[in-house]
């Protein structure tokens, strides 16, 4: 009784303290509406001393010197092209300069009014707010600081300041405070306070204008008053608290001249560390079951943690640790951030920039543990099993659907597999494709049929709301149940997911590799009475239906697709399924090939998926009938006991 007792005081004091918070929260907007109106109690202003800051006025670098992987281009055109064409070369490097509140598939413009007020729900008339947010993150700066820092040119140098400038005040000026859609988010607003910082520091060697230098102090000092009023705890809590609090920092630590530029930085401290142990899991995967927020997260970590050293400051425990188990994470499944995995939601953005490589060593410095065969990480929920460089490797999805109730960037993807042969994906995630514009898809995209898994009469393994482009109710729990490594070298992994329990179902999976012939997918489904099952297979790549299989077109070498336990057809580019469709950027999509193997049939039932170089091969190369006995056994237990 007295734990019991003490259990729900814990809960009643956390709710109270949400609560709080939440009022706070609320308050403080209503204040910063009246000081938007009124101007009255604004601490900043656009006419600002910029020699009165030190950021401004210092000779040498302010920030810690990062490794980078230059942009692509050439530099003897910057050095010869007259200003016209320069600035054409300079454009296909960091994009155009487009309107801020214009969205660029639909051409509808956003509102410029109090940004609380601004709807954009799910399949909202103007388009996805991701498609304007990205651009206002002004990283294309930190581009234009990065050709300038390796120019020896004047007239290209002299021109990129101007560029620089010229897009930082077409900003501000276009985004008056808390007017539009750029002060929706947080964070978007914390990563806009780190780019300007960092690409101002990459050409403060140039000569750079008291009013460039006026322009960062008042987005810096506006930014980061309204992000320490706006921060995202408690509930809300995700990645979007590492940015702005990773923005605190920045601004706290390189304007210690501003009021509040204590409290900042203390409050980000306190605030990321916390968060970094929770969003970064023990064994560096992400709790949001993404690998493109995990990269951003890893990112902002190791950006506080180079900028705390470079000033000589105490790194928290919590936030260098949690880079540094994130970074090895990453590497596990990529060899640089341009090659993550499509697991999860993904919008292709960055901490800082997309030619930031702090977060990935050299080949020659990742530990021995990943030359391992076998590599699982419980945790996060996914394995990879290296086959010989004939046979590829593959990755197996056995994790929770993430911050599964309200807002989270999980998929419905439990015991997928995703194979890549060399350098090459071939049965692929899909991707993310949209957010807010197409629900229809963006629906598609997030569930169950858009994953190389199996789905049970029509039904994701957990239910979508539909309400938002994020939230989820009804989530599954997976596991990983067993796994083990043969003396004569194949290796068997064996998961469960309750994802549909409330249709009595319960779906097992073993993926199976032999270095002799190659892959093996076993599914058992368990449960009493009759469903229709599907299984897709999404195969980036040529394919044909070869006697009882699919032939697949691998880098001009044929493997085989072989399924025994359903009646399989090919789809592609089917918009009323929807099925056979692949994002391989935000906002695009293409056609792909699926496989679609269905059955329906009084359960239990089993599915076997051959996946070899071999056309013909038999079952038993690869599940004996020990083995079969074994994985049976093993379905006989509660799935998440």
């Amino acid at each position: 009784m007295l734990i019991n007792a003490r259990h729900e005081c814990a809960i009643s004091t956390m709710n109270l303290k949400e609560l709080k918070y939440r009022m706070v929260r609320r308050a403080s907007l209503a204040g910063m509406w009246i000081s938007m109106r009124t101007g009255y109690g604004l601490p900043f202003k656009k006419t600002i001393v910029a020699d009165n800051y030190g950021f401004c006025s210092s000779k040498q670098s302010c920030l810690p010197s990062l490794p980078w992987s230059y942009p692509d281009f050439d530099i003897s055109k910057l050095s010869t092209a007259d200003n016209e064409s320069l600035e054409a070369i300079i454009a296909t490097i960091v994009g155009p300069q487009n309107d801020w509140h214009k969205e660029p598939d639909t051409g509808r413009y956003w509102p410029v009014q109090f940004f609380a007020r601004i709807a954009f729900p799910p399949g909202n008339p103007i388009g996805d707010i991701q498609r304007v947010w990205e651009r206002s993150r002004l990283q294309n700066l930190v581009t234009l600081g990065l050709v300038c820092s390796v120019s020896q040119h004047a007239p290209t140098q002299h021109l990129l300041i101007q560029m620089l400038e010229k897009r930082m005040w077409s900003w501000i000026d276009g985004n008056p405070w808390l007017l539009g859609i750029h002060y929706i988010s947080t964070m978007e607003c914390a990563l806009r306070l780190i780019s300007i910082c960092h690409a101002w520091d990459l050409v403060r060697n140039q000569t750079v204008s008291q009013q460039a230098w006026q322009g960062v102090v008042y987005l810096v000092h506006s930014h980061a008053y309204f992000i320490r009023r706006r921060l995202c705890l408690y509930s809300y809590a995700g990645n979007h608290t590492l940015g702005e609090c990773a923005g605190l920092i920045y601004a706290g630590l390189l304007f210690p001249e501003l009021p509040d530029a204590q409290e900042w930085l203390q409050t980000g401290l306190d605030h990321m560390e916390r968060e970094a142990n929770v969003q970064i899991l023990t064994d560096g995967g992400n709790r949001e079951q993404s690998f493109s927020y995990l990269a951003m997260m890893v990112d902002l970590c190791g950006l506080v943690t180079a900028l705390l050293k470079h000033y000589d400051k105490s790194v928290p425990d919590g936030i260098e640790q949690a880079w540094m188990r994130g970074s090895s994470f990453l590497q596990a499944f990529a060899a640089s951030p341009d090659k993550l995995p499509a697991v999860g939601d993904s919008d292709d953005g960055y901490a800082l920039s997309r030619y930031l490589r702090l977060s990935w060593q050299p080949n020659s410095q990742l530990p021995e543990s990943f030359r391992d065969r076998l590599q699982v990480f419980e945790a996060s929920g996914f394995s990879r099993i290296l086959g010989e460089t004939a046979h590829g490797h593959m990755r197996f999805t056995h994790g929770q659907l993430g911050i599964a109730r309200g807002f989270g960037h999980g998929h419905a993807d439990a015991l997928s597999v995703c194979w890549d042969l060399g350098d090459k994906p071939i049965l692929v995630d899909p991707g993310t494709y949209l957010y807010d514009r197409d629900p229809h898809f963006r629906s598609y995209f997030r569930g169950t049929a858009a994953h190389n898994t199996i789905i049970i009469d029509a039904f994701d393994q957990a239910l979508q709301n539909l309400q938002t482009a994020f939230g989820w109710r009804q989530p599954y729990k997976a596991r990983l149940v067993w796994q083990q490594k043969e003396s004569e070298g194949r290796i068997i992994l064996l998961a469960c997911h309750d994802g549909y329990s409330g249709l009595g179902v319960t779906h097992w999976r073993a993926l199976i590799y032999d270095h002799r012939f190659g892959w093996a997918v076993w599914d058992r489904i368990d449960g009493m009475t009759e469903h229709h099952l599907a299984m897709h297979w999404h195969v980036d790549a040529p394919i044909e239906r070869s006697g009882d299989g699919w032939m697949v077109d691998c880098a001009n070498a044929p493997w085989f697709i072989r399924i025994q336990g359903g009646e399989s057809d090919c789809y592609r580019g089917n918009e009323d399924l929807p099925l056979g469709w692949i994002s391989r950027k935000y906002a695009a999509w293409e056609p792909i090939n699926t496989i679609k193997a269905q059955v329906r049939t009084q359960l239990p039932h089993e599915f076997l998926t051959i996946i070899s170089a071999q056309q013909h091969i038999r079952k038993e190369l690869f599940i004996d009938e020990p083995l079969m006995q074994r994985l049976r056994n093993q379905c006989k237990h509660p799935c998440l006991s």
